[in-house]
């Protein structure tokens, strides 16, 4: 019997970040977990230790949401 929570359908994860020498926001649609993205010690991280992380949500909701929020397109 396995733990945890069932594997099934995978959330969808929107993360909007900036690059380091610059001021435009730019968006990752990805369908890996939250703690795999924050996590510096990676060895491949997702997203550079050197970018910045402005925000994070779980669902296709937030996809929509940050592209007017961050004029994004």
């Amino acid at each position: 019997m396995s733990k945890g929570r069932p594997l099934g359908k995978k959330l969808t994860t929107v993360v909007v970040y900036k690059k380091p020498t610059g001021k435009k926001h730019s968006m990752l649609i990805t369908e890996e977990e939250v703690d795999n993205i924050i996590n510096s010690r990676k060895r491949n991280p997702i997203i550079p230790d050197s970018y910045e992380i402005v925000e994070i949500g779980v669902g296709k909701y937030f996809i929509e949401k940050y592209k007017k929020e961050f004029n994004i397109k």
